[in-house]
């Protein structure tokens, strides 16, 4: 469910805070995106596909940007915040654990980790992604509860699972 907007949008909790270029971009509660042209004075809601609670958001450039949140939510903006599109979210997140570790075969371990990524897939949405970190607008990193960890190198088109790093 897209989130909603609304008026209180910029007087709710907001969790994560983030400069795109001379803007700032604020994260939060039931995917409220806000920004602010003008050092936080006032504030503009973002268009936003879903109403999870969001709680980092990161920019590398002035207009690329991506924001995590709870139920698995990974979502990119290119506009500088104006308007976002979900990359992820808990849903597809166990098809993305269970395929990778299906391919990999380079560990003897790789049995232990198909059936850690099979564990998360039968969750679902339940866990949720806590930061976030682009080195630049391809190669990016996301972190969330439990160990779960991925990286893109792509600008978030595929993420790969870390899980077997830890």
């Amino acid at each position: 469910t897209p989130a909603s907007k609304s008026p209180l949008a910029a007087r709710s909790l907001l969790t994560g805070l983030a400069r795109a270029g001379d803007r700032i971009v604020a994260v939060g509660q039931r995917g409220h995106v806000l920004l602010s042209d003008d050092a936080g004075k006032s504030w503009q809601q973002a268009d936003v596909p879903v109403s999870a609670d969001l709680v980092a958001v990161h920019f590398p450039t002035a207009t690329a940007g991506w924001a995590v949140g709870h139920d698995g939510v990974v979502l990119h903006s290119a506009d500088a915040g104006k308007t976002w599109t979900r990359q992820l979210d808990g849903r597809s997140l166990g098809d993305v654990l269970v395929a990778y570790y299906t391919r990999s075969h380079s560990s003897n371990d790789s049995d232990k980790w198909l059936a850690e990524a099979k564990r998360f897939a039968a969750q679902g949405a339940e866990n949720p992604f806590l930061d976030v970190w682009f080195d630049d607008a391809r190669n990016g990193t996301i972190v969330g509860a439990f160990g779960l960890v991925l990286r893109t190198g792509d600008g978030g088109k595929t993420w790969a699972p870390l899980l077997h790093a830890a």
